[in-house]
């Protein structure tokens, strides 16, 4: 049987580029290559276009992105490979533009009836004094991101004003975003990955997210040396709404494949934090483990994403 011819996407112009680079060398491990004849695609971190003409002039049959972030995950790259008719693994265009907006995607799960930390946006340039107020009903300590970041980069705890105007500056500055601030829920992070399949969008397990601080950092995604979850101790039926919970919210921002959900608990509050469309696919990161976790090979789960999207027309 002739092998899939299978694209990774990888790099970018992202802060994330180098977790990108880490869950290609993943997937390249994972598969295997009598399956598949894999072509690597690197996305140039200055923005150079010269792999766009090697691509069209080698087109795959389906392409696994491991982009993180910006342009790779935001329905641009998507919007690319749909208009040249070639079938991708993961979300589409308006799924991904919609996740990668914590605002925008907020709204949306607050209009699905799901709980999701109150929160205000401040636009780039704006001082968040404007909303005094509004901060005063989120009371403090609240938490600081740039509104279209991932990996946790750049997130601030605040305590007050005068940090939160330093984690806005900050977030202007160095990321060029604006600035969702939310407010800081106490409890335990849990992450839900969610799979698409013929018959079903099926849940791994439930992780408790491991985290050194009050947040879960970049550090804590990328710098361990093991797995970044561990299966969850919360009782079933808080597992059960979890789970429900996760498969609700990839349906109501439309997402497509696979995606990841975090979550806070507190006491028996579940909230969705946000939704992600091209999670890291690293070692350590958290969807390998929660497919091992239920006897899955990452592979595996890879095939499965792979063999779904073929099928769809």
């Amino acid at each position: 049987m002739d092998r899939i011819k299978l694209g990774v996407l990888y790099g970018g112009t992202s802060i994330e580029n180098e977790i990108s680079k880490r869950s290609r060398d993943n997937i390249i491990l994972s598969l295997d290559d009598e399956k598949y004849d894999i072509t690597l695609y690197a996305i140039p971190k200055n923005g150079d276009k010269g792999w766009i003409k090697e691509f069209i002039n080698n087109p795959p049959d389906i392409v696994l992105s491991a982009l993180h972030g910006g342009k790779g995950e935001n329905g641009t790259i998507q919007g690319f490979l749909h208009t040249l008719g070639i079938k991708y693994i993961g979300s589409k265009v308006l799924s991904s533009a919609l996740c990668m907006d914590k605002y925008i995607s907020k709204k949306i799960l607050r209009q699905a009836k799901i709980q999701v930390p109150g929160d205000i946006l401040v636009k780039k340039g704006e001082d968040p004094k404007v909303y005094t107020e509004e901060l005063n009903e989120l009371t403090y300590p609240v938490i600081a991101k740039p509104n279209r970041g991932g990996s946790s980069i750049g997130i601030a705890v605040c305590e007050n004003m005068s940090s939160l105007e330093l984690a806005c500056k900050n977030i202007f500055d160095q990321y060029d975003d604006d600035v969702i601030i939310e407010k800081f829920i106490s409890g335990s992070e849990v992450n839900c990955s969610v799979m698409e399949t013929e018959n079903d969008i099926e849940v791994l397990a439930v992780l408790d997210v491991r985290k050194e601080g009050a947040v879960f950092d970049f550090d804590d995604k990328y710098s361990a040396v093991q797995s970044i979850g561990s299966i969850t101790t919360l009782p079933i039926f808080m597992q059960d709404m979890i789970k429900s919970i996760a498969k609700k919210a990839f349906k109501a921002l439309r997402c497509r494949g696979y995606a990841c959900v975090d979550m806070i608990v507190s006491a028996e509050n579940i909230y969705v934090i946000e939704v992600n469309t091209l999670p890291g696919l690293t070692v350590n990161s958290l969807i390998p483990f929660g497919a091992s976790s239920l006897g899955m090979s990452f592979g595996d789960f890879l095939d499965k994403l792979i063999e779904f999207e073929l099928k769809e027309k």
